[in-house]
């Protein structure tokens, strides 16, 4: 894309941000595209109407293009958070408190329902909500803030209290789509899909390309069996923003129910095209491959995948299983002992049946 004049881009910009105030999105877009080679101002406000529409993978590379101020950080954060680059993530929420003043109190509560969010992922949940309460003293009106208390609340089991805190969250902001978003995963999480489509159409009115919403969407409409519209929805996932990872995976899982391996396979391979940190996808791959009898493949998917997460205790367990069906004591013993060590109980059980210390 050629360069557009410093002069032409700030005309772009400002018809752009004229166009938004009119509710023209897709055509704001469109001039802050024009402008985004030129302009820092045009990627931020472009970043941040992708991050409104959902498209947050887009949304993070121009935010992170853009300038270092507060508000920047503290959407950047979210984009981040939304996409799993949880330090990235992490160092962008602390950049944005550090840098708010009085006049970022917004910003600055966002960035703190990030840190939260963050202390939530990594399960410290006393930390978690800590974050999220500041996040609600320094803005009593941030749905971000009580969508993330509502999360926390989940991630400790109690479903009641989370539900309360998307609903608080809406009843602040009617249009905020990462309550419906919610709302229609805890329905997920309930296996009750219909409760689930109907909060999550909802929200597709308000919000027709969010890709959070479709991507929830065509979970429910996997747990209510129906899974032509389910492929549907993750095909629209994709569509909107192909950077969306998820998609890939649960499409890939979808065609393994089928016994259809080889679109299975292609699509937990443009997973990890599409983020070769992707360690769900190479396990994907490894269960695919176990499949379809190639333990040799399968065996060097599983290993890409404790490589990424050494942590992962469930599938050092299944390398094991597969040098089991190549006749190779040795390398059996040696991934049961690393699950063991980890915790697994399954490894540990083997272990003590066989008479291994681990």
């Amino acid at each position: 894309m050629l360069l557009v004049a410093g002069a032409a881009a700030q005309g772009l910009l400002e018809r752009g941000q004229e166009a938004e105030r009119k509710g023209l999105v897709d055509l704001a877009e469109g001039y802050y595209r024009q402008a985004a080679d030129s302009s820092s101002d045009a990627r931020r406000c472009l970043g941040l109407l992708l991050e409104r529409k959902g498209h947050f993978s887009d949304a993070m590379h121009c935010l992170a293009t853009a300038d270092s101020t507060a508000v920047t950080m503290a959407h950047l954060s979210v984009c981040q958070a939304e996409c799993g680059k949880w330090a990235d993530a992490k160092r962008s929420a602390e950049k944005a408190v550090e840098l708010a003043g009085d006049g970022h109190k917004k910003e600055c509560s966002m960035a703190m329902a990030t840190l939260a969010l963050e202390n939530c992922h990594t399960g410290n949940y006393t930390n978690a909500m800590n974050w999220a309460n500041r996040a609600l003293e320094t803005d009593p009106a941030s749905a971000r803030a009580l969508n993330v208390q509502g999360i926390i609340h989940y991630k400790r089991g109690n479903d009641k209290e989370a539900i309360k805190s998307f609903r608080q969250a809406l009843q602040t902001d009617p249009e905020n789509i990462d309550a419906y978003f919610n709302l229609g995963s805890m329905y997920c999480y309930r296996r009750n899909p219909d409760m689930a489509i109907t909060t999550l159409r909802k929200g597709l009115k308000i919000e027709r390309t969010s890709v959070k919403l479709f991507y929830c969407l065509g979970w429910a409409f996997l747990i209510k069996g129906e899974t032509d519209k389910s492929i549907e929805c993750l095909e629209n996932v994709i569509r909107l923003d192909s950077g969306y990872v998820n998609a890939y995976n649960r499409l890939g899982d979808i065609y393994f129910e089928r016994a259809d391996y080889n679109q299975a396979l292609a699509y937990y391979r443009m997973a990890v095209r599409k983020d070769p940190e992707m360690g769900e996808a190479y396990r994907l791959m490894g269960r695919t491959f176990a499949e379809m009898d190639d333990f040799s493949r399968a065996i060097r998917n599983y290993q890409k995948a404790v490589e990424l997460d050494p942590q992962d205790s469930d599938t050092y367990c299944k390398i094991a299983e597969l040098y089991d069906h190549k006749k190779q004591p040795k390398r059996v013993e040696a991934n049961y002992k690393r699950a063991a060590k980890l915790g697994n109980v399954q490894a540990q059980q083997w272990c003590v049946k066989h008479g291994v210390a681990y």
